[in-house]
């Protein structure tokens, strides 16, 4: 695990700061993660986290081209307590992953790049809240993956020369663990109900060795 993630540093490291290689580009990518996990009744995207890191994209076909990332991806779930008091309803959930998403793109006029494609994650660290009480780590190390997979829907524009606005859309193909959790409804308890990250993350991308568009020269006007 630590030797494939040192061999991924050293091909992102080598695309971002070779600049005069001639098909490959870098990508410096900060941003915000907005989740929440599909199972645990905390709803409505609520817990927000870190989301950055680099990559590299390679064209490979006319306007087509691949991107893979190596991130820091903060993902988890928050619900706001009720009343001002131990017993307050309140929730956290902070999954945080090492990621490596791999993506192919189509770009229209060298503006508008939408992609779709897939990422793998390695849980690195996991805390838990309920009720202002901190849960002990060893408990949840049996409850989730140390591995997460995730479909991805992708939208890239491009704001300012080599500078992109970024919307993407992941989601876990499989799940992320089994809980016990209280139907928010009935309250009923379901035993061993599935979870899965839900996500939607907003990104800046300075791209490198990448020529913006070049600006289109008005029309010479005939007295």
């Amino acid at each position: 695990m630590k030797r494939s993630i040192s061999i991924l540093l050293i091909v992102l490291s080598m695309s971002v700061f070779q600049a005069n290689a001639q098909r490959f580009r870098g990508e410096l990518i900060a941003g915000l993660n907005k989740s929440q996990v599909d199972g645990d009744e905390a709803y409505h995207f609520k817990k927000y986290g870190l989301n950055f890191g680099a990559g590299v994209a390679v064209p490979v076909y006319k306007n087509w081209f691949a991107s893979m990332e190596l991130l820091y991806s903060e993902k988890g779930a928050y619900l706001k307590g009720y009343k001002n008091d131990t017993m307050d309803g309140s929730y956290r959930l902070h999954l945080n992953y090492l990621e490596v998403p791999v993506l192919f793109y189509y770009t229209d006029k060298e503006l508008i790049s939408a992609g779709a494609g897939f990422s793998w994650g390695n849980l690195i660290n996991v805390w838990e809240k309920e009720r202002r009480y901190v849960i002990p780590d060893i408990d949840l190390d049996t409850v989730y993956r140390k591995s997460d997979l995730n479909a991805i829907a992708d939208l890239r524009v491009r704001i300012y020369k080599n500078l992109k606005l970024n919307v993407r859309y992941s989601y876990s193909i499989r799940k992320i663990g089994e809980r016990d959790v209280r139907d928010s409804e009935s309250g009923q308890w379901i035993l061993n109900d599935k979870q899965y990250n839900n996500l939607w993350t907003f990104r800046l991308i300075y791209m490198i060795n990448e020529k913006p568009p070049a600006k289109k020269k008005p029309d010479a006007r005939l007295d």
